[in-house]
């Protein structure tokens, strides 16, 4: 592991900037993960403040991954 990351510092990539978009990918597909779950779970039955309640920590979790993960470390 250490000559990755010697490797990756004599190449001029960081390791800072990679961790924090694949955190916030991570962030983000989890997010989508739990409302696509709270849609389909809650369909068609009457508890609608549940579904809105597991929708919101879909959401929760979704946005800090968006304001992590829109700056691309190669530059794209």
């Amino acid at each position: 592991m250490e000559e990755t990351v010697r490797g990756a510092k004599a190449r001029g990539t960081r390791l800072g900037p990679w961790l924090l978009y694949m955190l916030g990918r991570i962030l983000q597909v989890t997010g989508l993960m739990v409302t696509l779950v709270a849609a389909t779970a809650f369909f068609g039955t009457p508890s609608t403040v549940a579904m809105l309640r597991m929708m919101l920590v879909g959401v929760v979790l979704f946005v800090p991954g968006w304001i992590l993960a829109r700056r691309d470390p190669q530059g794209r």
